[in-house]
């Protein structure tokens, strides 16, 4: 890859990725993160009776803050660590009070997944909360369907809780979590009885209860489609089951979604019970070729013009690296046809909806658990990562500089080095590097090393899938002191390809850290290096120093 900048391009282009800093300097102080739909629980159903409809409300609404916190705090927290919360819909405390061994002794925890020391960590502790301590948590609530009288109070209520807050107090008690969202998908309900197959038919309660149940906030957000005309000539319920490619493309089209799933739900009757079966099978996955403005992606494009040696290592080293993140239980979604969750339940006949809301939940949640074993984030543990971002325009560093700051999985980004085709990074990363990984693959960029040693030595590479493509092999493997890129000097870039001899400029350097979970952002000034006349001649001809 060579790029080439004329002295006024390459002037406008340090004066572009200045702006972009600071432009990102200001986004990242605001109180918001890109994910922060993880903190809404929508819709929870309240229903009290006092004497008052205006205490009947205040009941309810304390009522429904308890049970919203109750999902949330479980929703972004692995199953194994629901003993350290509390029951707050139950006014119960936590069943398990401190980890053992007790808070203030040291534990060494097991090795990361690419060898490497560890930082310690103290034991977990339970998480206490009061109404007062709940209500101060939360951000905003929305009413709606809101019913009363004299004496009774009912209504659907939306809860935003604070993100910051709420994660100071998982942090606070030493519990892992997560907040990292895949890209939507298009759910397919498609309900099959001893009758037949139901997807567009108005009769269909299965489509029905996907359309009710808002999963935008969930870790594996879906959404339902809007069953018009457009969509019932789409596709039927037959060709929906046997994964049609060419007819969920179109939907997948037309929905602006990278994934289409097919929620299968059998449905049978006995002894005057419903049993009900439901799958999430990967119906369609986006693939192909990716162009530098689209946000879709494979991971296999990165190998695109690589050797194949280095395509076999490069895949050994993501298997490592993902660690079961394209997994058999599709936490990743594989191939079409690969079954992301399947559930069953009982109930008694004769309430249908109710069985496939609870239907709808437990697929769902058994789908996301095994994304978030795979970003959790573990404030215990903190990793020093180097790496090298490369680029091929100012729109790409933004997106990755982007994607870094949004992610909690990222204490802090230190830009040491930059150039209109590349900067050295400095990254500190929460808990096991491999997430980071996953992460970064939901954000649209590839986080890569063939580093299989200690962590800390490991020279990391972070761009998009088309960029890295376009990397030769040899640049990727290089550890970061023999990386060579054309000086960035007073705006002044020679004719020279990307990786000719030379280093890394030192321009200012450009620091964002995390304060109280949110980044904050504070250049930092580093010292010029006084070979630049030596470097750039009269004619602006790149001449690499002499040792």
């Amino acid at each position: 890859m060579t790029l080439s900048f004329d002295r006024q391009t390459s002037a406008l282009m340090i004066r572009a990725l200045t702006a972009i800093s600071l432009t990102i300097s200001a986004f990242v102080a605001l109180p918001t993160r890109a994910n922060d739909d993880v903190f809404v629980v929508p819709r929870i159903f309240v229903s009290a009776q006092a004497e008052s409809a205006i205490a009947a409300k205040q009941e309810a609404v304390i009522a429904g803050r308890r049970e919203a916190m109750d999902i949330l705090l479980r929703r972004v927290t692995p199953e194994s660590d629901w003993g350290y919360l509390p029951r707050l819909k139950q006014g119960q405390d936590a069943p398990i009070g401190v980890q053992e061994p007790p808070l203030g002794d040291v534990v060494p925890t097991a090795s990361g997944q690419f060898g490497g020391p560890t930082a310690p960590r103290f034991g977990k502790t339970a998480i206490t909360l009061d109404d007062q301590g709940l209500q101060a948590l939360e951000q905003s609530f929305e009413v709606y369907e809101e019913k009363s009288s004299p004496t009774t109070y009912r209504a659907f209520i939306t809860y935003r809780f604070k993100p910051v807050e709420t994660r100071n107090l998982l942090i606070s008690a030493q519990i892992p979590y997560s907040e990292a969202q895949t890209r939507m998908a298009l759910v397919l309900p498609v309900l099959q009885t001893d009758n037949g197959l139901y997807l567009w038919e108005s009769n269909n309660p299965w489509l029905r209860a996907w359309q009710n149940k808002p999963l935008d906030s969930e870790l594996t957000p879906m959404t339902a489609p809007l069953a018009d005309l457009e969509d019932t000539s789409s596709v039927t319920a037959r060709q929906a089951l046997n994964l049609d490619q060419e007819k969920l493309a179109i939907l997948a089209q037309r929905y602006g979604v990278p994934q289409v799933i097919v929620a299968h739900a059998r449905l049978s009757q006995q002894d005057g019970q419903d049993r009900l079966r439901v799958r999430l099978i990967n119906g369609y996955r986006e693939s192909g070729a990716l162009s530098a403005e689209s946000d879709a992606y494979t991971s296999s494009e990165i190998l695109d013009g690589l050797g194949q040696a280095t395509r076999d290592e490069y895949a050994r080293s993501q298997r490592s690296l993902t660690s079961g993140a394209i997994s058999a239980d599709g936490t990743i979604a594989g191939e079409p046809g690969d079954i992301l969750s399947e559930v069953y339940l009982n109930a008694t006949s004769g309430n249908f909806p109710t069985l496939a809301t609870d239907g709808i939940s437990a697929a769902v949640k058994k789908y996301s658990t095994g994304w978030k074993s795979q970003t959790l984030i573990d404030h215990s543990i903190s990793t020093t990562l180097r790496a090298s971002a490369f680029f091929a325009s100012i729109s790409e560093w933004k997106k990755i500089r982007s994607a870094l700051i949004s992610t909690p999985l990222v204490g802090s980004v230190q830009v040491q080095n930059l150039s209109p085709a590349g900067a050295s990074l400095t990254i500190q990363a929460f808990g096991d590097p491999g997430k980071l990984v996953v992460a970064m693959e939901a954000q649209g960029l590839s986080l890569w090393t063939f580093h299989q040693g200690v962590i800390e030595e490991a020279v990391w590479n972070i761009a998009t899938p088309a960029t890295a493509a376009r990397i030769p092999a040899h640049v990727q493997r290089a550890p970061l002191q023999q990386r060579r890129v054309p000086r960035a000097r007073r705006g002044l870039f020679g004719e020279n390809q990307l990786y000719n001899d030379g280093t890394y400029p030192p321009a200012d350097r450009q620091d964002f850290q995390t304060t109280n979970g949110d980044p904050t952002f504070t250049p930092q000034p580093v010292d010029r290096d006084d070979d630049y006349d030596r470097d750039y001649d009269r004619t602006n001809n790149y001449t690499p120093s002499q040792p």
